[in-house]
């Protein structure tokens, strides 16, 4: 059950992603701005041939095949791992659903349809986003994770100073 959780909401961040592009695209210009939030936030419709931040630029080939890789790990990831960690299952299927949704750009256009500015980052999409929330929770995850035996050393320790005290 839970690996159609994982799929579904995939799913959803794919749709999202595809969706969003799609509306913004259709009504706004390539590289108009149009602001959503005063400053803070503008539409602004680009085409990134290259990887985050769009370093690499003109490199699509590479990242097909970069991403391609990158997905069948992480299904391969959260196949083996479903069952231990609802976080890094979590994270799993965010970088899944995205990673999904610009391969398909790249396959589809030959470049990414970004188009969230918040003027002092470079501009991005759901997808991205879904991404990089992904990969911070993994992070979280595995520099703040106690491992097993330690938690079950401290539950043992607790119960025996609870029995000597009872």
């Amino acid at each position: 059950m839970k690996s159609v959780w994982f799929y579904v909401t995939a799913l959803v961040i794919l749709i999202a992603d595809q969706v969003t592009k799609e509306a913004v695209m259709g009504a706004i210009s390539y590289g108009q701005s149009v602001p959503v939030l005063g400053p803070l936030l503008s539409l602004t419709p680009t085409h990134n041939t290259g990887g985050a931040f769009s370093l690499f630029q003109a490199k699509n080939h590479y990242f097909v095949l970069v991403a391609s890789v990158a997905i069948v790990a992480l299904l391969v990831t959260y196949h083996r791992f479903q069952q231990h960690d609802f976080r890094a299952s979590a994270a799993l299927m965010l970088a899944f659903g995205g990673a999904v949704g610009n391969l398909i750009d790249r396959v589809r256009f030959g470049y990414v349809r970004d188009f969230f500015d918040i003027h002092i980052w470079p501009i991005f999409n759901i997808a991205d986003s879904a991404i990089t929330l992904g990969i911070l929770i993994l992070a979280w995850h595995f520099l703040f994770k106690r491992p097993a035996a330690t938690v079950r050393m401290e539950e043992g320790e607790g119960r025996k100073g609870e029995e000597a005290a009872g």
